[in-house]
Formats: structure tokens, sequence, C-alpha cells
């Protein structure tokens, strides 16, 4: 089950008590039911990404803002990633910040995954978002990295550019590149945040090395009952994405790299409702739309780990009741 912490999913609520509406009545009007008790209505400690969907789009509609995830990021408190974030906060400097954001991001949320790339001059934060995220929370999540940055290093810290999967109006990409302070790029093959390698060791004024051991620990003890706490759908989601493309990803790869058997997997899989099979058609849907306008056909069956074309275009009418041309003439794609 997709999840996040009740403290990031109660500073949403925070924010929107600070614009006048009632958090009871917003909770009421999201039919949200996820109290460890009922009579004083505390938050469970893990909250389902339904539920945050369903937040983040009743705040969009009832504030009419189709940015609020993007506004919501930019109010973000190193206190509202938790433990993650005072370790953040302690970190010497982005390097070690950066790393600690791939160690124990799920800590805070196991709703997508961040990945990070250092070239020569270059560095790229990808965040691989899971299917079921909202557009909103993927602005907020993005958004909230580089305020966090800035508030412990310069406030007028900028990135290269910022790539987003969701496309956007002229007028709101006007506003993002106003706030980021560089080029924003809609309609991507990833949510990514580039920025200049020199930035990673610019220190952190907030650095203090005894607390960040300390918190350092705490996070791998957290990390380790969250683990133990999770379905083996996650893991095997968690592989999937993390693989560069899907050739040869077979179930007998997956249960090894779970060191377990097919057996073993495909049986507690069964007790949670899916199958290998399921999951793995489902990460080849995740990646076809973010693929289709920027590869050709023939390129994208290999990535998507079809043995050919025909194979490709049978499970494509099978999803979208067309065929994949078809398809992008409907939605005025090109190859």
């Amino acid at each position: 089950m997709k999840t996040l912490a009740d403290h990031y999913f109660s500073s949403c609520l925070d924010y929107l008590q600070s614009t006048g509406l009632d958090s009871q009545e917003i909770l009421t009007a999201i039919e949200f039911d996820e109290y460890t008790n009922k009579q004083t209505q505390q938050l469970a400690p893990r909250i389902s990404l339904k539920s945050y969907n369903a937040l983040l789009s009743y705040a969009q509609q009832t504030l009419n803002d189709s940015l609020f995830g993007f506004e919501l990021g930019k109010q973000i408190r190193t206190a509202d990633f938790g433990v993650l974030g005072y370790l953040i906060e302690s970190s010497t400097n982005l390097a070690s910040a950066i790393t600690a954001l791939l160690s124990y991001d799920s800590l805070v949320a196991n709703i997508g995954r961040a990945e990070f790339e250092q070239q020569q001059t270059l560095c790229k934060v990808t965040w691989l978002a899971d299917p079921q995220c909202s557009p909103q929370a993927v602005l907020r999540n993005m958004t909230a990295w580089v305020s966090v940055i800035r508030q412990l290093l310069n406030p007028q810290l900028s990135p290269s550019c910022v790539y987003f999967t969701a496309r956007f109006s002229d007028s709101e990409l006007q506003q993002l590149a106003q706030w980021f302070n560089c080029p924003v790029k809609a309609g991507a093959n990833f949510n990514q945040v580039e920025f200049p390698s020199s930035y990673l060791t610019l220190p952190f004024k907030t650095d203090n090395s005894q607390i960040n051991a300390v918190l350092k620990q705490m996070s791998e003890q957290q990390l380790s009952q969250f683990k133990s706490q999770q379905l083996l759908t996650e893991k095997v989601n968690h592989i999937l994405m993390a693989k560069y493309d899907l050739q040869d990803c077979s179930l007998i790869r997956t249960a090894s790299a779970l060191n377990m058997t097919p057996r073993t997997v495909q049986r507690h899989l069964k007790q949670e409702n899916t199958n290998f099979a399921a999951l793995l058609e489902q990460e080849q849907k995740r990646r076809l739309l973010t693929y289709i306008p920027h590869y050709p056909l023939s390129s994208i069956a290999t990535m998507l780990g079809f043995n050919d074309q025909s194979s490709f275009n049978r499970a494509f009418k099978r999803w979208y009741q067309c065929s994949p041309r078809q398809f992008i003439k409907n939605n005025n794609q090109t190859i």
C-alpha cells in the first residue's frame, strides 16, 4: 500500500487552515477515515496515497488553484519531513543531504523513488512517481526539494532547469519559471531537477555532525521497521521502477533479487490479490505514456520488454482499445 507519514499529510491541512478552510470540514468532505482513535480523531502513523490525492484534489478545486501543489511546496518546512527533515538540516552539505534523501525518502512517503546522477558540471535529481500519484503531489514534491535547499543554503539559489511530466498552460509555466528562476519544461520523460555540480559542496548553515549521526541511526531503525511492514507488492514495484528498461524482466530474476523462490513470490502476491504479470504490466503502462512523445514505437516496444512489435501492439490495443498510432493521432502527439 502506498502511504505517507502523518506529519506530511498534516502539514497540508495546516496550510489549508491558514487559508481560512476548516480542517475537520475538509476531512469530512474527502470522506477521510484513517484514525488510530476515532474519538480523539488522531491520525494514523501512515496515511494512504488515496486520501492524500483526495486532499490535494479537494484543495485544488476549493481554492480554484491549478498549481496548488506548487504553492504547498513553497511553504514546506524541514519539520514537515519528520526525522528525514532534521537529518537533511544537520547535513554537512548538499551532497550529504541528497544521500540522506535517497536513503530515507520512504520514511516520508513511499509514493515514488528518487534517483541521483552526477555528470561533470551538472547533477540531476529525478523523482519516479508512483502511477497513482496526482500531478499536484508531484508539483509539491519537486517544489519542496528546491524550497528546503534554498532555506538551508541561499534563498537566491536556483536550479539549471526543472522538468515535469505533466503539461501546463503558458501562464502556469511562466509562474513556475519565475519562482524556480530557471527554464521549466513540461511534458518531459521524467520529473527532474538539474543543477550545477558545484552546488554539491556548498556548506549548510545548520551543519551538526553529532546530531546528524544520531538522526541517521534513528532513520536506519525506522527504515528497517518500515520495510519489515511493507507488502511484497510494494517491494516488487520498487524493483521494477528501479530498472533502466524492462528487457529480460522476469519473475525468476525478480524473485532472485528478493532472495525468494518464484513460487514463494507468486504465493505471497496472490495473498495480496495480485501477481507478477499484473505488476509488470502496470509498470509497462506507467512508462509507456512518458515514452510515447519522445521515442519511436519500435524502441518503446523494446524498452518495455516486448519480444517483438506485434506483441507490443496487441498489448497496447488491450490497454487502450486502439492501435498505438491511432492513440498518438487522437492525442495530437507525434512520434
